[in-house]
């Protein structure tokens, strides 16, 4: 979400917006905004209604997506004293499955022109990469 907050500027001059769609309630949206901040909005879907009717599932966890959110907790606690977001809660709410991350961009009548689905730790496409497909929806 870093890069994005660092294109978002770049992305609305090219008339689009972004609306990061989180599995996350609003109180531990809260906290990860103190710790993240983002310059595009965030809206909080716990109960998944938005995430499935753009047909974003929960899919059986891989061990190493639980490993990897794991050591990066503790990894920020050790190196940089930042807490991350506990993935706890997710797991308690939807047991042993993950969420692929949904980035929405919108054009500005608040149409949806490209959705970027990325595994729960995966990378996005790079900034570049969403402003050439947005041109290319247009």
């Amino acid at each position: 979400m870093a890069q994005l907050r660092r294109g978002y500027p770049e992305i609305q001059r090219g008339g689009a917006d972004v609306l990061q769609i989180t599995h996350n309630t609003v109180t531990e949206a809260q906290r990860y905004r103190k710790h993240f901040p983002i310059a595009f909005p965030y809206l909080c879907d716990p109960d998944r209604a938005v995430h499935e009717r753009y047909g974003i599932m929960l899919e059986p966890a891989a061990i190493g997506n639980v490993v990897q959110s794991l050591t990066t907790a503790v990894t920020d606690l050790v190196r940089t004293r930042e807490r991350t977001a506990s993935p706890a809660p997710f797991a308690l709410r939807y047991g042993f499955k993950d969420s692929p991350q949904a980035v929405l961009f919108l054009d500005r009548e608040g149409i949806v022109r490209h959705v970027v689905e990325a595994g729960p730790n995966a990378d996005l496409p790079s900034n570049a990469e969403i402003l050439r497909r947005l041109d290319s929806i247009r």
